[in-house]
């Protein structure tokens, strides 16, 4: 089983060299495609250095670069290009276990129907934030056409199979680190589960997330989530899926209500933002 596996970076400064001496420890086929894309770096130092690993690299790695901000631009870029049976992605403060693309390979491997997956995301300091890691120990499948809830996947340690993206298409480019609203990984999955295909949460697959984020800075992180849930909400509620999706919509504001009333007016906000002013864009 082939593998593609995307990095996308900008300035990334000394987390991106480790994160890029933990790819090359991977217990991976050299044949594998690795795709290192620059996403518009000014730091003089994250471009040189992809150029540098690939140069040295055992594996086909290939350094790519675009000035369209956002990973959904840089990934999309590796999309056009890869031919692996299996797509992996992981973030640049992201350090990859040694056995991450192979644990990768034999979960696909053992599930065909299987079109999109997370694995686990462990807190690298615990000093930080927990935020954005998932560290749950045991596995969570989804069937085909069911809802993909909030949070399910996250683009720090997420595969696909490489007909499911076929299937879904690209990353939205208007969503996702680096524009102004989060969510392109939930949104891509939700159409992979409307095209048919299963999806799941497995914990073997690791990657450890050296965000350092303090708690203090955690929240405004939060509520940049939630103006994207609600672009990704109002956007999934115009398609043929509206029922399950304005389900989960209804479930979350009353959660949020409930416990938090600016994530609350945050995530109306993202929603009205989509109908208003993104819809047609």
């Amino acid at each position: 089983m082939k593998v593609s596996f995307t990095l996308c970076t900008k300035n990334g400064g000394e987390r991106l060299r480790t994160c890029l001496a933990h790819i090359e420890a991977m217990d991976a086929d050299p044949e594998m495609e690795l795709f290192l894309v620059d996403n518009g770096s000014d730091d003089g130092v994250s471009y040189p250095l992809l150029q540098e690993f690939a140069a040295n690299s055992r594996f086909d790695a290939r350094v790519r670069q675009t000035m369209t901000p956002g990973n959904s631009a840089g990934r999309n870029i590796a999309l056009a290009e890869a031919t692996g049976d299996v797509h992996i992605f992981i973030d640049d403060d992201c350090y990859a276990d040694p056995q991450l693309v192979r644990e990768w390979q034999r979960i696909f491997a053992a599930r065909p129907g299987l079109g999109f997956a997370a694995g686990m995301v462990k807190r690298y300091d615990h000093r930080y934030s927990g935020l954005g890691c998932v560290e749950t120990p045991h596995e969570r499948p989804l069937a085909a056409g069911k809802f993909v809830p909030r949070g399910f996947i996250q683009g720090s340690n997420m595969a696909f199979r490489r007909q499911c993206l076929i299937d879904a298409g690209d990353f939205d480019e208007r969503l996702g680190a680096g524009t102004p609203y989060a969510g392109e990984e939930w949104d891509l999955c939700l159409r992979a589960s409307r095209a048919g295909w299963a999806g799941g949460y497995f914990p073997e697959p690791k990657v450890a997330h050296d965000h350092r984020r303090a708690y203090s800075v955690s929240r405004e992180r939060l509520l940049y989530y939630d103006l994207g849930g609600g672009v990704v909400y109002a956007k999934n509620t115009l398609t043929r899926s509206w029922i399950q999706t304005l389900r989960g919509f209804g479930r979350d504001m009353v959660k949020l209500l409930c416990s938090d009333r600016e994530r609350f007016f945050t995530l109306m906000r993202g929603y009205s933002t989509y109908l208003l002013t993104l819809r047609h864009n």
